[in-house]
């Protein structure tokens, strides 16, 4: 189709048979008209379609596809077809890209074609649009809103929601009724009724089923009215979730904070920053603190400086007012006077707190009870320098006050002395009767000798079982000794405890300054020697400290030098003494005895390094030494087809005290693949005495259940007893040499031998003399059954090398 702008036609229009009366209905209606004949040609056109339509006043007799081609198989065409064929009226709107325009199409079927009456709806389409936009905006502003938005009818069904509500447009047309439970429905539909009952507005808190989950919201309806009438409900409903829970969780946080004030062991305190602070606020742990309630404190009848105690407001007034001056914390401890008159010790930290001119109008901070961490520290230091057991000061709290006597001592230009005491049996007993017994044992000591000495002595005890005694303001050795004789006096009565007679007695080193030395370390190392020099010579004694005691500890001191060096270097070696059998003199075996060699190669005896064996580290090293030795001489003396009988190694007490002594042992065999029967165990009888004793017999069982034998050495000279017999498996035992020297002289000794040995033949053990030098030694013994027999007789201890000749050329020998 072609338009023609604003053309105005002039022209008269041909009716065409079109009756007189509908020809003015036509030219006076605001539509556009024109009629087409069944050959689609134009045959009436009214002016309006004349003047809308381009060259309007030319179609007539012209057919509409002619005119206008492209509208054949436009929708505009398919209408008109779909009306002239169903001969039933088409309308529809269509809009003309040339003008622009949209237009509204009745498409009337007549007997004679088609009538097409149409309108331009350019104005129409334009409001409507403007009114979708308006809508869309609308609606985009209500969807944007966190709220939910709803409209229902009378009858409570939706017709509008927001998108806030998440069923979407799924609640369109429905009630409450068809997606929430009746307890529920029943609340929202009783406010619907209320809003259209009386038209008043509507304020609710209810529960609202979100994702399963149930909100709170507050929701407000309001009466929707069309003409004046109430014709729906209009809602909103805000959710209130998350600020009740913040409210809730705010009051629990205030409720909790306020328990934890409450509950903390101290007080928290806001009081005005003018001095003497007069408190505004404090907490209920005011009253544990200071015995008074806080409400003493809050309504003025206290303030806070009224219960400092009265030495410590001046340096506290000093802390606050500083930090007040430096805009800081302050920490400040001081006392308190609590109701009771109780002196109690407080940790006090607090603030200013400022305005934003920068005045201060509050002091806030908190209190702590000091009271018993003070009295810890108080204890803390007096156990810091005290023994524990008997109260006495200890070896920290002694070294100060020696240092501090000798000054005092100077000063007076006297002499002062210094005992070390060392109790001579507590080892004993604790190992006899236990710990309990030798605490009991300490403590006696402790209380008899601060009763033997001056009040200005000090008694000390610096460890274990050494005691010190500090003794200032003497006039020299006499005057040592008087004290001395005094101290021994009180000691030498036995101590009763639970029924058991306890020797106290100790053994007593001294040593005077400023004789035996200038400085403190000087009179130690002195008095520390006397004290070695005392219980080398016997318990229970007391000496001086004389200059050729330092020889002595300067032996002792090389000895455990050569030790150590010895066993790092390796130069610890056993030494094979042959054992023979008596009734033949075959070899039944060997005593590996320990020799070591000084740095020049010089072989050495046992003796040069003896106090090396009273020390449990070199001991066990010097013994695994040993024992590495002897397990591979006996792989050698296999691998070569020798018959050495066995080799018995000694075992100090110090090696069972490391717990794994037997499985040691066991395991070097094993990997040597040396049978256990090669080996033998050599044990005195003081391994079994004491609160290691079950570890010694553990280790025994153990090595005797694998084929170890065990021997007990040195049988009869110390703490004999027959129950160690019994109670360890002992395969052997050992006459010390002590017996044999004299028994061809002496009858009690004889006498001796024979009852030892007639006890190991009742009980199957073998025996073994020890110490045979003499043929005659010899035959006593091989007559009375002595089943072996070692000393000169038999030959010397040799090395390694020599004990394979000695072993492939052995001959018997009695």
């Amino acid at each position: 189709m072609h338009t023609r702008g604003k053309e105005v036609a002039t022209r008269e229009v041909v009716n065409h048979g079109i009756p007189q009366n509908f020809l003015h209905f036509l030219e006076a209606t605001t539509d556009c008209v024109y009629v087409l004949d069944r050959q689609w040609r134009f045959t009436f056109l009214n002016k309006r379609a004349v003047a809308e339509i381009a060259g309007g006043r030319n179609l007539v007799g012209a057919s509409l596809w002619e005119a206008f081609p492209d509208a054949a198989e436009s929708a505009l065409g398919r209408h008109y077809r779909h009306a002239m064929n169903k001969g039933s009226p088409e309308t529809f709107e269509i809009y003309y890209p040339p003008l622009s325009a949209w237009y509204e199409i009745h498409a009337v079927p007549v007997e004679s074609g088609l009538s097409v009456f149409f309108r331009n709806i350019n104005d129409r389409k334009l409001a409507a649009e403007t009114a979708r936009q308006a809508h869309n905006l609308l609606q985009t502003v209500i969807d944007s809103v966190e709220d939910l938005i709803f409209v229902k009818d009378r009858d409570g069904r939706f017709i509008f929601i927001n998108r806030q509500i998440t069923e979407g447009s799924s609640l369109i047309g429905k009630r409450v009724g068809d997606f929430y439970p009746p307890e529920l429905v029943d609340v929202y539909e009783q406010a619907d009724r209320h809003v259209i009952s009386t038209g008043e507005v509507s304020k609710v808190e209810e529960t609202i089923p979100i994702r399963g989950e149930p909100r709170r919201f507050q929701t407000v309806k309001v009466p929707w009215r069309r003409d004046g009438e109430i014709i729906g409900v209009i809602g909103v409903s805000r959710d209130l979730t998350e600020r009740i829970q913040a409210e809730e969780s705010l009051r629990e946080g205030r409720r909790k904070l306020a328990t934890l004030i409450n509950s903390l062991p101290g007080l928290v305190y806001s009081a005005d920053p003018k001095l003497l602070w007069p408190v505004t606020f404090i907490s209920e742990g005011a009253e544990a603190l200071t015995g008074y309630c806080a409400a003493d404190f809050s309504n003025g009848t206290l303030d806070w400086a009224d219960i400092v105690h009265p030495e410590d407001f001046q340096e506290f007034e000093r802390a606050v007012s500083q930090a007040r001056k430096d805009r800081c914390l302050f920490s400040a401890v001081y006392r308190i006077v609590t109701r009771s008159g109780e002196i109690r010790w407080v940790l006090d930290r607090g603030q200013f707190i400022y305005n934003e001119a920068g005045e201060a109008i509050s002091l806030e901070g908190f209190v702590g009870d000091l009271t018993e961490q003070k009295q810890a520290e108080a204890r803390i230091r007096w156990v810091a320098h005290h023994d524990a057991l008997t109260e006495l000061p200890n070896r920290a709290l002694f070294n100060e006050q020696l240092d501090a006597a000798i000054r005092q001592t100077a000063d007076s230009g006297r002499k002062m002395g210094l005992l070390f005491l060392d109790v001579d049996h507590l080892k004993h007993v604790n190992d006899t009767l236990g710990h309990d017994a030798g605490d009991a044992l300490l403590v006696e000591v402790a209380q008899r000798l601060q009763q033997s000495v001056r009040g200005t002595d000090t008694v000390t005890r610096n460890g274990g079982d050494e005691f010190a005694v500090i003794l200032p303001d003497i006039d020299g050795e006499l005057g040592l000794n008087t004290i001395i004789e005094g101290i021994l006096s009180g000691l030498e009565e036995p101590f009763s405890y639970g029924g058991h007679i306890l020797d106290c007695r100790t053994s007593i080193g001294a040593s005077i300054w400023p004789s035996d030395g200038s400085k403190s370390s000087d009179l130690l190392k002195q008095a520390d020697m006397a004290l070695h020099a005392a219980k080398s010579t016997g318990r229970g004694k007391a000496m001086l400290f004389e200059p050729e005691m330092r020889a002595d500890a300067q032996r002792r001191a090389s000895m455990l030098n050569h030790a150590r060096r010895a066993t790092e270097e390796r130069r610890i070696e056993p030494f094979y003494q042959p054992k023979v059998l008596l009734s033949t003199g075959e070899l039944a075996g060997f005593e590996a005895l320990l020799r070591w060699r000084d740095p020049h190669g010089v072989l050495q005896l046992p003796s040069a390094i003896q106090a090396a064996f009273d020390d449990p580290r070199f001991a066990v090293a010097m013994g695994q030494q040993m024992q590495e030795r002897i397990i591979s001489d006996m792989r050698q003396w296999l691998e070569a087809g020798l018959e050495f009988g066995h080799v018995a190694v000694n075992a100090s007490a110090a090696e069972f005290r490391r717990g794994d002594f037997a499985e040691r042992l066991l395991d070097q065999l094993r990997i040597a693949e040396v049978p256990t029967r090669y080996l033998e165990v050599e044990v005195t009888e003081t391994v079994f005495v004491g609160r290691g004793s079950e570890v010694v017999e553990q280790a025994l069982q153990t090595l005797s259940a694998k084929g170890v034998r065990i021997a007990l050495d040195d049988f009869g000279t110390d703490y004999a007893s027959l129950s160690h017999l019994k109670k360890f498996p002992v395969d052997v035992i050992k006459i010390d040499q002590s017996f044999v020297r004299d028994l061809t002289s002496n009858p009690d000794d004889a006498a001796i031998l024979m009852a030892v040995l007639a006890l190991g033949r009742s009980l199957g053990l073998t025996t073994v003399a020890e110490g045979i030098e003499t043929a005659a030694q010899a035959g006593f013994l091989q007559a009375h059954g002595c089943n072996q027999g070692q000393g000169y007789l038999f030959g010397r201890p040799a090395p390694r090398d020599l004990t394979v000749d000695l072993i492939s050329l052995w001959k018997p020998r009695l």
